[in-house]
């Protein structure tokens, strides 16, 4: 009798009983996706309810265009993050359940991050109540987030791992963004804020490049994680290059949702600027933070996830010499030895 070959748990069964798109490596468990999908979720729901409740206290209308032009990169931040979460979630069910093809996954992710963005933009336009044109581009905005987020996952298998973990990393970032915007007071102190304005903002710009290093760090060790899990349930290898990707995911989330931020937000920026030559120098310094902020978790979290990866790689032994194996050269003989009887040069 001959012994059948293992299917790893993760494995993707075709109705034949194939393995299919084996080759593309680990696909990650239904349940972290799943999880991954809800954390998304608390967390976008959670940034729309401090947008509605900071303009809900806000009287003037100047203020709240000011704040919501503020807040917009971090709401659409999370809307991507949203959006991929669930979309990878609703594929992995598809796949499981349905054993979708490349196309109706395509459809399901896109599908369930474009209700994502439906959902998040009928809260914050219909939460807020007044109807203005600010809160009706966040909402067009949070839609484009999601769409977007989701339709990365849907585009291949690999890609909706590596989508997933950068995600994941994501969360990360902004969970340690929020934390020093939690503490910026005490955190603008010790980095030397003190009662000049040129202080307050040197203390700014280095409070905001070592959260940066950290938020990076932080990400590329989730990234790391929920890759190396994926690989362990499914037996499969993931290439070097996956980690790298991944790795330099939450980075390229954060360029992404500037992009939607700039394209989408345009008229509500351009708004916020055109208060006074105070918002406008505000909302510059803004822009060249978010992207200098962006770049460094990219390539600190890159780094970090092929570090993360290397310390998992086993060790090449040393080869152990044989015991037949010939010296190389000869020993010359100690001195003062006497040549052995019957070799060459005695009589």
């Amino acid at each position: 009798m001959t012994s059948q070959p293992a299917v790893a748990p993760d494995a993707e069964v075709g109705p034949a009983g194939s393995v299919g798109d084996a080759e593309v490596g680990p696909d990650g468990s239904v349940g972290a996706a799943v999880v991954l999908g809800l954390l998304s979720l608390a967390w976008v729901t959670l940034l729309i309810v401090s947008v509605l409740s900071t303009l809900g206290s806000s009287t003037d209308g100047v203020l709240a265009v000011t704040e919501t032009a503020y807040g917009l990169p971090a709401v659409i931040f999370a809307a991507l993050i949203a959006g991929a979460g669930v979309g990878q979630a609703a594929r992995r069910l598809a796949d499981r359940w349905l054993g979708a093809a490349a196309v109706p996954r395509l459809l399901v992710a896109l599908g369930c991050g474009a209700s994502t963005g439906v959902g998040a933009a009928a809260a914050v336009v219909f939460g807020d109540g007044r109807g203005g044109s600010a809160v009706q581009i966040l909402g067009w905005a949070l839609f484009a987030g999601a769409t977007v987020g989701g339709a990365l996952t849907g585009l291949h298998r690999r890609a909706g791992l590596l989508t997933a973990a950068a995600a994941a990393g994501a969360l990360a970032v902004a969970g340690t963004t929020t934390a020093r915007e939690l503490a910026k007071g005490p955190l603008l102190e010790l980095f030397g804020a003190a009662d000049t304005a040129g202080s307050v903002l040197a203390a700014q710009s280095r409070l905001v490049w070592v959260t940066a290093l950290l938020a990076g760090a932080f990400a590329g060790l989730v990234t790391f994680g929920y890759l190396h899990r994926a690989v362990r349930r499914s037996g499969r290898p993931l290439p070097w290059p996956g980690y790298l990707v991944a790795g330099a995911g939450p980075g390229l989330l954060l360029v992404i949702a500037e992009v939607v931020t700039r394209v989408g937000g345009a008229q509500l920026l351009d708004l916020a600027r055109s208060f006074s030559e105070s918002d406008q120098a505000f909302q510059t310094m803004a822009d060249g933070a978010r992207i200098n902020s962006a770049l460094i978790v990219l390539f600190t979290a890159a780094f970090t996830a092929l570090i993360c990866l290397g310390r998992t790689l086993p060790g090449q032994p040393d080869p152990e010499p044989t015991a037949d194996a010939a010296p190389t050269e000869d020993p010359e003989p100690a001195v003062g030895s006497k040549p052995a009887v019957g070799s060459a040069g005695t009589r």
